[in-house]
């Protein structure tokens, strides 16, 4: 698809040949991740809970990436004292390359690349699946909204400018993570021995630290403040970020958005032109009483939120003029929500 487009694909392999497997191991099905940084490899365990099986990754030992033929008997000898394990049974097992890399642009015309072929990087911080998941969400609703007549063929461009800049970043900050990882010499021995394991104790000891990695795995850290569908502001939460939630002391505010669709949201009293606006827009309005989970989510007593239908706040507004502003903004998009 790429070829035919004429997207270019900037980047590189890396050296590494790794190998992927699915087995069982001997005492049963272990439900924790495991990570063996050894002195010249990298391994991992983890489970697929849907198969019961362990998923074996790592790194090819040096002297056999040039086998053709490679089976896991022949990664048997490294992997098994690595994990230390007893594998019963392989379901199966492959060898492939990781690459770096970032298409130049994320749509030609009628045609959008998304996940895989859109941004490929290190398995550093397991970010694959979850970025393809993000693209066919965000591009998803677009084509959705534009199918429907609710939108103009303009919304499509904003699935680029938003996506490629977080592939961007996960592959540049994929790359670092995972270079010296991997790396050989006397670098990459200080790397998997001595700074990793020290750094993953360090910050996985706080809570503090614990939560900034949920944060960066599960995605929801991504906002996109440079949007042209992103404006305004209210309290601290601006067009662009993620809607917070506010159901640990307060209302479950993302039970509406099981609809899928564009909603506005009021924390506490919901003005009478807001909600003349709302109507007129027939757009459906969601008031919540102010609680200690909206004033720690950093939401505004009374503010103005359009959501958009991925969780994700388009326009954030507050005081007198939230409404009027609410109107230019739907009227400078072209949007409708009937």
């Amino acid at each position: 698809m790429r070829h035919g487009l004429g997207v270019g694909f900037p980047g590189a392999p890396y050296q590494q040949l790794f190998y992927v497997a699915d087995v069982k191991i001997a005492g049963g099905f272990q439900t924790d991740l495991v990570v063996n940084l050894g002195e010249h490899i990298l391994s991992l365990m983890l489970p697929v809970r849907s198969s019961g099986m362990q998923r074996l990754i790592g790194l090819v030992p040096p002297e056999l990436a040039a086998r053709e033929d490679l089976t896991f008997e022949d990664i048997r000898p490294e992997a098994e004292p690595l994990m230390d394990v007893k594998v019963t049974e392989v379901n199966w097992f492959s060898t492939y390359r990781v690459h770096h890399r970032v298409a130049e642009r994320f749509r030609a015309g009628r045609a959008f690349l998304l996940g895989d072929a859109g941004h490929i990087h290190s398995p550093a911080g397991g970010q694959g699946m979850n970025t393809g998941i993000g693209d066919a969400v965000n591009l998803g609703w677009k084509l959705a909204e534009m199918v429907r007549g609710r939108a103009p063929e303009a919304l499509l461009d904003t699935y680029e400018t938003e996506r490629i800049a977080f592939a961007r970043l996960l592959v540049d900050s994929t790359d670092r993570a995972f270079t010296p990882l991997v790396a050989g010499g006397l670098q990459g021995e200080l790397a998997r021995r001595v700074l990793a394991p020290l750094i993953a104790g360090v910050v996985t000891r706080f809570a503090a630290g614990r939560h900034a990695i949920f944060r960066t795995i599960s995605q929801i850290r991504i906002h996109y403040p440079d949007s042209a569908l992103s404006q305004g502001e209210a309290g601290h939460v601006h067009g662009g970020d993620r809607l917070p939630w506010t159901g640990a002391k307060g209302e479950d505010n993302f039970v509406p958005l099981r609809s899928l669709d564009w909603q506005a949201h009021v924390y506490g009293e919901a003005a009478r032109d807001v909600k003349a606006a709302c109507a007129r827009l027939r757009l459906p309005l969601h008031v919540f009483p102010w609680s200690d989970g909206a004033q720690a989510a950093g939401l505004k007593p009374d503010g103005l939120y359009l959501v958009r239908p991925d969780g994700y706040v388009a326009f954030a507004g507050e005081g007198e003029t939230a409404a009027a502003d609410l109107d230019g903004y739907v009227q400078r998009l072209g949007l409708s929500f009937a």
